[in-house]
């Protein structure tokens, strides 16, 4: 009982109180800020987002001003659900110790990638696939995260989905040891070369493309397939686990071995070819990881949310609402406003009448008009 003494009495110190207000304020700017990217939002709309923002910022630990700024720059950015986004890139920050900065950028080359058009339970689901993935291997979710922001629009445009892509890049990135955006470039150009698809910009010609499609005739791997009468490229992916089984078939001095990895002409895109051939097992077991994610965030970003800063910052945000709810914004502009006009008439007084000892005079009239009134 004695440290609670201790601690609410050092709740209801002076500087305490003056230390919510100022929050209070901020709180304030920041509901200003909103309103105006989102000019549909209401009076009462600004207000329950307000009111949300302290069990919101409180459910993952943090500040109701970091809570209501990831807000902000969620409904900046476009977001319809700027609030889910919000609570998303907390949890994301929480669960996976990264910045707010990396949790927006990662959230955001989802969306754009898969085309999600924002749905915080689409985002959510590929962001607990890949944080468990990161929480069961060597794979950081900041090279992951690089990786896949580098490579999604790529992977999207091929047909590779969002787990395919996620366990292909932990794979790389934990046996050659890369860092997730050199992963990324190439896979990128494995995925390229797969999929048939020149970029000059990166050394991929349609030559090149040839020289690696008769490697893998050679392996009996065939890129194109006939369907209703119509010839088209396969799935890369399905390729490519063709491919890792014949490759593991091979002997070490075997040409057809040498031939594909040389049909790259990137020595290190043919390394990670090779890594991810041989490691085909490692790819797989990613991919359950993925698909046993749900959930996982969330029951991380709770666990951090506990921390002593959590508690702490809950605490925080609870004694500011509780000071808020005796506080009036409009009632407090009001008077502020009141003020305001009162002293700049005491000063066009003491302008005109030059004396700063008629001030005393001028105060003890009002105070005795106020005592009359």
């Amino acid at each position: 009982m004695g440290d609670l003494s201790r601690l609410l009495e050092s709740f209801l110190d002076p500087a305490r109180i003056r230390e919510a207000i100022s929050e209070l304020k901020k709180v304030d700017t920041l509901l200003t800020e909103i309103s105006r990217t989102n000019d549909r939002l209401s009076r009462s709309d600004l207000a329950g987002i307000g009111h949300n923002a302290f069990s919101a910022a409180s459910r993952y630990g943090r500040n109701v001003t970091d809570y209501l700024a990831a807000v902000r720059d969620a409904s900046q950015a476009g977001y319809e659900d700027a609030e889910g986004i919000a609570a998303l890139s907390m949890a994301v920050q929480n669960a996976c110790g990264v910045t707010s900065e990396l949790a927006d950028q990662l959230i955001s080359a989802a969306d754009q990638a898969y085309g999600m058009n924002g749905s915080v339970s689409e985002l959510t689901r590929v962001l607990d696939g890949m944080n468990h993935i990161t929480g069961h291997s060597a794979v950081t979710m900041e090279d992951l995260s690089a990786g896949m922001s580098d490579l999604g629009s790529t992977a999207a445009s091929l047909g590779v989905d969002a787990n395919e892509a996620a366990a292909a890049l932990a794979t790389l990135i934990t046996v050659s040891g890369q860092g997730g955006s050199d992963a990324a470039e190439s896979f990128r150009a494995i995925l390229l070369y797969t999929g048939q698809i020149t970029d000059a910009e990166n050394g991929i010609t349609a030559k090149g493309l040839k020289r690696y499609e008769d490697a893998c005739k050679s392996l009996n791997v065939s890129l194109r397939e006939t369907r209703d009468g119509v010839r088209s490229l396969r799935d890369p992916m399905t390729v490519l686990g063709e491919l890792a089984a014949a490759y593991s078939r091979l002997g070490t001095n075997d040409s057809r071995r040498s031939g594909l990895l040389d049909s790259l002409g990137d020595s290190a895109h043919a390394d990670q070819l090779d890594h991810l051939l041989q490691q085909w097992d490692t790819y797989e077991t990613m991919l359950r990881q993925y698909a046993d994610g749900t959930g996982s965030m969330a029951a991380e970003a709770e666990d951090t949310a506990d921390s002593w800063e959590g508690s702490l910052n809950r605490l925080s945000n609870t004694w500011t609402d509780t000071i808020g709810n005796f506080t009036d914004s409009d009632a407090i502009v009001a008077a502020i406003n009141s003020l305001n006009g009162l002293l700049g008439t005491v000063n066009l007084l003491t302008g005109a009448l030059g004396n700063l000892n008629v001030l005393p005079a001028i105060m003890g009239g009002i105070a005795g008009a106020k005592n009359l009134g």
